[in-house]
């Protein structure tokens, strides 16, 4: 990530010069005709791509009858296209050995970009070169992206919309694609009838039929400052467990598998079956269906997060580095645990997200307690059962 990261910042620099000649030239096209064709540029970010679904509905409403693409990395588009939310998702995987043949998959997606003959593209990168690259290359009469004085990305979009950091990301979102005021209401990943058995195979729901509640402990690549130290998921653990009577089950993706794991095994010992660990082991439908079925989530600020809060799922997010005014979960049922010291917020979206403690740990994480995340999944759950014992029951 980091060197894709550095790439996007000198190459990307350096491309932006190179395209400036024909940028001028393009100042003089002009879009004709109704916009038939949009595409939506989102590469990073799971949590992201859920934020943007609120975009989406705004951008059917701004061109009705329009078909909207998304392009997005390789690993976010099964996410993406189970969303159900665009007509067609492109991907592209980046995750080649060596700059070299990124180059080359980036090359040849640029050539199908130009072939897509897009009215209008989105760009919701935040000042990422390459995706302000990416929506110039199609040839599309208007792109719009985010704008900033601290970035430079070659002034190659027709719009530039201001990124407010004062703003949830959605909100800004919801700006960029022209529906600021719209509702910010999330589309959830819909899990089919196979994800949620595969889901209850993978927790032996048959013989176990306790509730649980899942532990996100990792927070992705992109930003592992946003994790809440494993020992404190370890001790939330065993109180639920053994106070409350409930399992846990421990997610992540396949790169966070040893990590997750030595976090779990710091809980034991437990009970037999009362912790399953599930890093690596589903796939995005099982991972929606296990979120969907919880008692409750608790999880640092990374996509898990977003996914389990739009699923209607009992939510707890771990808040420090990153500021929750920017990325709080949207529900109905949700809660933020956010203590900052004076260095927090650290991580800045016009520094592509990078962060270094200054403090040499994380305070701002450290001072979040487990009793409170125990206090705060407690109230949710306890809500949440309230409500479902409100509702009628029809015959």
């Amino acid at each position: 990530m980091e060197r894709l990261q550095r790439a996007d910042s000198r190459l990307g620099r350096a491309v932006c010069v190179a395209l400036q000649p024909w940028r001028l030239f393009r100042r003089r096209k002009r879009a004709r005709g109704p916009v038939r064709r949009v595409l939506m540029v989102k590469f990073w970010g799971l949590g992201s791509l859920q934020l943007l679904t609120p975009a989406v509905r705004a951008l059917r409403d701004r061109h009705p009858g329009a078909r909207l693409a998304l392009l997005t990395l390789e690993q976010n588009a099964p996410f993406a296209r189970g969303l159900g939310v665009w007509d067609e998702v492109v991907s592209v995987d980046v995750r080649a050995p060596g700059l070299p043949r990124v180059l080359a998959r980036l090359t040849g997606l640029f050539w199908r970009l130009r072939r897509g003959r897009y009215d209008r593209v989105y760009d919701f990168e935040f000042f990422t070169r390459v995706s302000a690259v990416a929506a110039f290359v199609t040839g599309a009469p208007w792109t719009v992206g985010f704008a900033s004085e601290r970035v430079w990305r070659g002034a190659l979009h027709r719009e530039r919309v201001v990124f407010n950091r004062y703003w949830h990301v959605a909100r800004n979102f919801l700006a960029l694609a022209g529906g600021e005021g719209a509702p910010t209401e999330l589309d959830a990943y819909p899990p089919t009838s196979a994800d949620r058995a595969a889901a209850a195979r993978a927790i032996d729901a048959g013989r176990d039929a306790r509730p649980y509640v899942v532990l996100n402990a990792n927070a992705g690549e992109l930003s592992l400052e946003r994790r809440w130290p494993a020992e404190r998921f370890a001790a939330l653990a065993r109180r639920l467990v053994l106070e409350d009577g409930l399992r846990v089950v421990w997610i992540g993706g396949a790169g966070e598998a040893d990590y997750v794991r030595r976090a779990a095994a710091s809980a034991h010992p437990l009970p037999a079956g009362a912790s399953v660990e599930l890093a690596g082991a589903l796939s995005i439908g099982e991972l929606c269906a296990l979120l969907e079925g919880a008692a409750g989530v608790v999880s640092n600020d990374s996509g898990p997060m977003h996914l389990a809060a739009a699923l209607g799922a009992p939510t707890v997010g771990l808040f420090g580095p990153e500021t929750p005014v920017m990325y709080a979960p949207i529900g109905a049922r949700t809660a933020v645990l956010y203590r900052p010291p004076q260095c927090s917020p650290c991580i800045n979206v016009h520094d592509n997200k990078l962060s270094t403690c200054v403090l040499g740990e994380p305070e701002c994480l450290v001072g979040l307690e487990v009793e409170e995340a125990l206090a705060a999944l407690r109230r949710l759950i306890a809500a949440a059962r309230d409500d479902e014992s409100a509702t009628p029951k029809h015959a």
